[in-house]
């Protein structure tokens, strides 16, 4: 299958129309899409709350930038919501991307101690992945939602290794993986209830998908310590431990 570069972009004024909630071209015909992007401020807020508390976690740097990008996700969607053309769905689409190719090189570095050199392939392929999968080739596949699919394998397969070292974090990124589902959920299900539930369900997946990145930086914020970095994938931490040294008790042994 071949997918021309139009096949992305095509033509950027183009109107998008792929939600139950719009009934009309006006910038206000999505009310409760556009209102519930509020959930994606709240959650970048918080996360940033959440670090100032916790100042012994590692990857400040990163996080806060994570932080940073939650808000320009909220702003993105509100902007794809409201105009509702093709230029605006990248809006969209752009913030979110960054957001997981900057919490995957995270998640490698803090929780799996992955080499500098595959780090760049894992988050490559990610993006290529999602990249391939928001074409128009597959705009009727999952009503547009093709493109989460490699996030959700993502955090199935991250979710097992962090797990295995690591029960609380573990679980920790287990919760923001099964909200991430359930956002998914109320994501392709808009169109298909929209004889029903006429506002259709894609303001859920705002709510739930700003929870989701809430809980993914919670992981982290919570989990990866500075002080005790967490052990890599694979290695418990009562390992880890007793491969540190010593800490100097004082007292001189040779005196």
């Amino acid at each position: 299958m071949t997918i021309s570069m139009a096949s992305w972009f095509g033509n950027l004024s183009r109107p998008v129309d792929i939600y139950c909630e719009r009934t009309s071209a006006a910038w206000a015909a999505e009310p409760l899409n556009a209102i519930s992007n509020i959930a994606f401020f709240i959650a970048a807020w918080a996360a940033w709350r959440l670090l100032r508390e916790k100042p012994e976690t590692a990857f400040r740097a990163p996080i806060q930038a994570l932080c940073v990008i939650i808000a320009v996700v909220g702003a993105g969607s509100l902007t794809f919501h409201t105009i509702a053309t093709r230029w605006a769905e990248w809006t969209d689409v752009i913030p979110i991307l960054i957001f997981m190719m900057v919490y995957c090189w995270l998640i490698l570095t803090a929780f799996f101690r992955w080499p500098v050199w595959m780090k760049p392939l894992c988050c490559l392929a990610f993006f290529g992945a999602t990249f391939f999968l928001e074409s128009d080739a597959f705009e009727k596949f999952l009503w547009g939602g093709a493109m989460y699919l490699p996030t959700l394998v993502f955090l199935a397969v991250a979710g097992v290794g962090i797990w295995r070292s690591n029960a609380d974090a573990g679980r920790a990124f287990f919760a923001a993986a099964g909200l991430f589902v359930l956002s998914f959920t109320a994501r392709t299900l808009d169109q298909p209830l929209c004889g029903t539930i006429p506002i259709g369900t894609h303001y859920f997946w705002h709510i739930f998908n700003a929870g989701t990145l809430y809980l993914l930086l919670r992981a982290v914020i919570i989990h990866a310590p500075g002080g005790t970095r967490a052990a890599p994938a694979g290695i418990s931490r009562a390992d880890a431990s007793q491969s540190l040294p010593a800490k100097d008790s004082g007292v001189n042994s040779s005196a």
